[in-house]
């Protein structure tokens, strides 16, 4: 209600994207004349199943779980939600909510080292079906827990680049925040999530080059002052002090534990073993199918179970495509997929448009660097997972790329 006409001219794109996102939802949910519903792929079975009960002239929706898809539609009010709380959001206010993520990360981590200690079945686990086995934190799946973290990584990183680019720089806060870098990076290998760990890994190597970058540059200062170049005597050393700090806390922290690590994982478990793996030539099959009009926002598991071999099944089930590129190919057909190519080219024009000079050394306040990395781990997570399919990583996705591609200009507090 609050928000002004530049507000709305600068996120009309997004907004844009969302409402095309929303309109094809809801089309998925409009019933169809059987000789149209009949002619669609895949849908071969059910109107078999009609005709041996005596109704094959009923009126269906494109999508095969309209529950699901109806769940789906109305879970788009994060997104807008993430997206118009953003345009709100003044220059000032970023490192309060960048300070935020880092907080909800902390709890997190915290909330995960409870289920570590009180075990399975703790009522430290927020959720019924949930890996009961891992440090879990807020989620209900290790692999978003450790995606999390991995982010929140990148942004402790940024936050320390600013501090360290402050003229009257805060040293608690600085320490504070190399605490927490090392922590969410030591995290996401104990967790147990492979695609967590190695996130994790080049969430830290970006962020130790931007803070490396930082710390022997010249701070910034007000104008005409001259500050101090680099880190006197051996606070000049101390930089490089965290991969060894890092190194020495994972490597302790798996010696003295007895649980399943994404290490441990990787050495234990071959490629081939995996369900994700075993079952990807049944969802290729299934895209060939439904790629045209989709098989309903929300509707893979229920889909699943008519295209699931026997030699699959087990007392599990299988809740995604465990690829969300593949699964919104499959469940949102050719217009999703539009929609999406519509959103990579619009983030990268707008991405490209900021420029690339100086982007790992960046500058105080600079986002370009920490939200690319933000969105590079999550697409390249959503290879072998569905992080963006949870509604608290949909709202960070969103107001991070709405703050770099939709920036509101420097003035005076809005009332």
């Amino acid at each position: 209600m609050r928000l002004t006409a530049d507000d709305w001219r600068r996120i009309r794109t997004p907004v844009l994207l969302l409402v095309l996102l929303t309109l094809w939802m809801a089309i998925q949910l409009v019933p169809l004349p059987p000789a149209i519903w009949h002619a669609l792929p895949g849908r071969e079975t059910i109107v078999a199943i009609d005709g041996l009960l005596g109704q094959p002239d009923l009126w269906r929706p494109i999508s095969l779980a309209p529950s699901q898809t109806w769940n789906g539609l109305l879970a788009m009010s994060v997104p807008f939600a993430a997206l118009f709380l953003a345009a709100r959001l003044d220059p000032e206010d970023y490192p309060r909510f960048m300070l935020a993520i880092i907080g909800v990360a902390a709890a997190s981590a915290l909330l995960g080292f409870f289920q570590l200690l009180s075990g399975a079945g703790s009522a430290a686990y927020l959720y019924r079906i949930t890996n009961s086995d891992a440090m879990v934190g807020l989620f209900a799946n290790r692999n978003h827990e450790a995606v999390f973290l991995a982010c929140a990584t990148i942004i402790a990183a940024m936050l320390l680049r600013d501090e360290r680019m402050r003229n009257r720089q805060n040293r608690p806060m600085q320490l504070a925040l190399i605490f927490a870098g090392l922590t969410f990076t030591a995290l996401t290998a104990l967790i147990g999530s492979r695609a967590g760990f190695v996130a994790g890994v080049v969430a830290f190597a970006v962020g130790y080059a931007m803070v490396v970058s930082a710390w022997h540059a010249k701070p910034a200062g007000r104008r005409g002052a001259t500050a101090p170049s680099g880190a006197p005597g051996i606070w000049r050393y101390l930089v490089y002090s965290p991969p060894i700090l890092l190194a020495m806390l994972l490597g302790t922290a798996i010696w003295l534990s007895d649980r399943t690590t994404a290490l441990s994982r990787m050495a234990d478990q071959g490629v081939g073993d995996d369900m994700r793996v075993q079952a990807w030539p049944t969802v290729l099959s299934m895209i060939e199918k439904y790629w045209v009009a989709g098989s309903g926002i929300g509707s893979f598991p229920d889909v699943y179970k008519m295209f699931e071999p026997d030699a699959l099944l087990s007392p599990s089930y299988f809740n995604h495509a465990h690829n969300d590129w593949a699964e919104i190919l499959l469940s949102g057909g050719l217009p999703m997929a539009l929609i999406l190519i519509a959103a990579i080219v619009w983030f990268a024009r707008r991405f490209l448009a900021l420029g690339l000079r100086n982007l790992v050394k960046g500058h105080r306040g600079d986002l370009r660097l920490p939200v690319l990395m933000v969105v590079v781990i999550l697409a390249a997570a959503s290879l072998v997972d569905y992080p963006l399919r949870v509604p608290s990583l949909q709202a960070m996705a969103i107001m991070l790329i709405t703050l770099l591609c939709c920036p509101a200009p420097a003035h005076a507090r809005r009332d």
